[in-house]
């Protein structure tokens, strides 16, 4: 973890008003993403904060880099800030996205103890024809298309909300083990102890067992493909037992298996009795809905990408150092809300600060933002009418 500092973030965490303004949550997402390097080009006379300002505002409103300087007054081309971002280099640009997703999530963590880390893979669609046909992964169909960007993130629920600890992305040959190998290397790197590892049924995988196991016992759903752990899903009760995965091959796993029944009384307008096996590691001494309840746990972080795509920009470039960009800026724009929400927002009081419901991520902080900057970058109120109108004789649908 490289050395940076956040002088305006540390002041107002530490000793802040009796208010903190729009101006201030634009000034604090600024200090974030202008500690992410971007080279000089030699001649220009833009600098990083003038190309942070344009990606900040694209990721606040939800828009391109087009449309905000296509709408504003005091901003460049998209030329010249697009050739701003040509000189992200990828590996040092993640470098300081994970850093500081790191520093600023562990201005709420304990640094002692240990934590639950919950492990997930993430696509985003892609639409275009990008320069490397292996850049891209398969999924199952949606908005309209079967491509998409994937990234394997890692997440702590802390003051009853989901921080992201790591992003990284799932380049075209990467294995899922390679990528989940990479996250955790990055959270080991965080001063507390991971106890328990919480993935969904991606994590169903012997090779990912294995590289899982290396850091601590992981709780997954399996996949019930095999004769055998059917059968015991069969089953009337619920109960523990284990199952082998990857029988007499290089990858074997056998683990613990505990098999929860429940009853579905109308629930999503299911009924009847329903089996799930879960991968039990390190808690085999549980009861089958003991393991489910701890499991449960990492439902949380879908309404953390929720958050995030609401502070996604929008592109069509074929640059997945650009795409994997903008996915940075907007888990750091929802992590910088978590916690100031957390440390200067919320009541504090006993047992548990009070957070305040006020202070949405998008009504309030991100609408916030753009409010700002729409004033500094002049957007444009205004626009250039043909004085004509409609022909003569269009107008009689207006009655």
């Amino acid at each position: 973890m490289c050395v940076m500092e956040f002088p305006r973030l540390k002041r107002i965490l530490t000793d802040p008003d009796e208010y903190i303004s729009n101006s201030q949550l634009k000034s604090l997402s600024m200090e974030l993403l202008e500690l992410i390097p971007m080279e000089r080009i030699e001649g220009s006379d833009l600098d990083s904060e003038d190309i942070m300002g344009v990606v900040l505002r694209a990721a606040v409103g939800t828009t391109s880099v087009n449309g905000v300087t296509t709408d504003t007054e005091d901003t460049p081309n998209r030329e010249p800030v697009m050739d701003w971002l040509h000189t992200l280099e990828k590996e040092p640009m993640l470098d300081a996205v994970n850093d500081i997703l790191a520093l600023v999530a562990m201005t709420v963590l304990d640094r002692g103890g240990s934590r639950t880390i919950c492990l997930d893979f993430m696509d985003n669609p892609f639409h275009g024809h990008p320069d490397d046909e292996d850049e891209f992964r398969r999924m199952e169909a949606r908005d309209g298309t079967t491509k998409c960007h994937r990234y394997c993130t890692a997440f702590v629920i802390a003051q009853g909300k989901p921080l992201t600890l790591a992003v990284e992305p799932v380049d075209g040959e990467d294995s899922k083990a390679d990528a989940v190998e990479r996250v955790l290397a990055r959270v080991e790197t965080y001063p507390f102890e991971t106890d328990q590892i919480l993935m969904d049924r991606d994590a169903f995988v012997g090779e990912l067992i294995g590289v899982l196991r290396e850091t601590a016992p992981p709780v997954f759903p399996v996949i019930t493909r095999k004769d055998s752990l059917r059968k015991k899903l069969s089953k009337a009760a619920s109960h523990m037992t284990e199952e082998t995965i990857c029988e007499g091959k290089e990858h074997e796993q056998t683990y613990p298996l505990a098999v929860n029944i429940t009853y579905q009384n109308g629930d999503r307008g299911k009924s009847g009795v329903k089996a799930t096996g879960y991968a039990a590691y390190g808690l085999e001494d549980r009861t089958p809905a003991q393991v489910a309840t701890t499991y449960n746990k990492r439902s949380r972080i879908e309404k953390s990408y929720e958050k995030f795509r609401e502070a996604r920009a929008l592109t069509t470039t074929p640059s997945t150092t650009i795409r994997l960009f903008y996915v940075g800026v907007g888990f750091l724009l929802e992590q910088l809300w978590l916690v100031l929400q957390w440390a200067v927002l919320a009541r504090p009081r006993r047992g548990g600060r009070a957070l305040r419901k006020t202070f949405a991520f998008g009504d309030a902080f991100l609408h916030g933002i753009e409010r700002v900057l729409d004033d500094e970058l002049s957007w444009k109120e205004e626009y250039q009418t043909n004085g004509e109108g409609l022909p003569a004789g269009y107008e009689h649908g207006l009655g």
